[in-house]
């Protein structure tokens, strides 16, 4: 799946931010550890409904993501 499925659709341009900030290596390695950390899979348009739920529950008790 091309990264463009990742981060509704913006994947690509946060690709280019994040080797732009962090080198072609890393960068590609923060992207892919940042999409793991928000719950995205290729082509979703955000969390999924699991990972959605148990961010909410962690926010409603105090804690960060």
């Amino acid at each position: 799946m091309p990264v463009s499925g990742y981060f509704k659709g913006h994947g690509s341009e946060v690709m280019k931010n994040m080797r732009k900030q962090y080198g072609d290596k890393k960068g590609e390695s923060v992207f892919y550890a940042t999409a793991n950390k928000k719950g995205e899979k290729p082509g979703s348009a955000g969390p999924s409904h699991e990972t959605a739920k148990k961010m909410i529950k962690k926010r409603a008790h105090g804690k960060k993501s």
